[in-house]
């Protein structure tokens, strides 16, 4: 096990970071002139399903609630985001933040299963993509080595594990308080699924490509044969 190093903060990493900084301002300046952004952007169950506003699962990723809901998000983008996209590449990374991001948001949308009163409540952050993040990382670096607290050393993988059963836990207990356990867990299962899928399709690409290999094998050992061969005279 080797403990995690921080490589070079990629530039798409920084837009986003950037991005969710002046949507924060623009809702504080918003919010001065009686506009009130944080609702129209944040993701509210009553909004989506019966006003077809079919923006906000995408639109709340980045809207945060407060100046310490933005820096703890945008910390652990800094910290998770730089070494995925080192290994997947910018296109993929950005298509896998949003996606778990959306699929968070869309989860929301069961949370008046559980507790009513939230139908009218909207939820805002990316901490649904961040969750997305910390399970791809536990997936791909599941030995790393990381400090819970700065203190505790745990392996990605068991961490991932741990946090999980926390949210579950949390949900269930409907004491979450201002936290929307949901799209975290709803941030982890997409994350969860997503790659899943593109192993499966990574895997038939695969196997479709070494099927038309040996198929083209056998027809340059056929067309290699030489007519006169002997062999082929019996």
């Amino acid at each position: 096990m080797r403990s995690i190093s921080f490589p070079k903060t990629p530039s798409t990493i920084k837009a986003i970071i950037y991005l969710n900084i002046s949507v924060y301002v623009l809702c504080m300046l918003a919010s001065w002139f009686k506009i009130d952004l944080f609702t129209l952007l944040g993701a509210t169950p009553y909004l989506i399903i019966e006003k077809k506003y079919l923006w906000q699962p995408f639109t709340y990723l980045f809207v945060h609630a407060n100046i310490l809901h933005l820096f703890l998000n945008m910390l652990m983008l800094w910290f998770l985001g730089p070494e995925l996209y080192k290994l997947w590449g910018r296109g993929f990374f950005i298509r896998y933040y949003l996606i778990c991001g959306i699929g968070a948001g869309m989860a929301t949308l069961l949370l008046p299963i559980i507790d009513q009163r939230t139908y009218l409540i909207p939820t805002v952050g990316s901490s649904g993509a961040i969750f997305g993040l910390l399970l791809a990382y536990g997936v791909n670096f599941k030995n790393r080595l990381l400090y819970l607290f700065g203190l505790i050393p745990i392996k990605a993988g068991k961490l991932v594990l741990i946090l999980a059963g926390i949210e579950l836990i949390s949900m269930l207990s409907q004491n979450s308080g201002p936290i929307s356990h949901i799209a975290h867990l709803g941030g982890l299962i997409t994350g969860f699924i997503y790659i899943k899928t593109k192993d499966l399709e990574l895997f038939l690409i695969r196997k479709k490509y070494i099927k038309l290999n040996n198929r083209y094998k056998v027809l340059k050992d056929v067309t290699d044969i030489d007519p006169k061969d002997p062999r082929l005279w019996n």
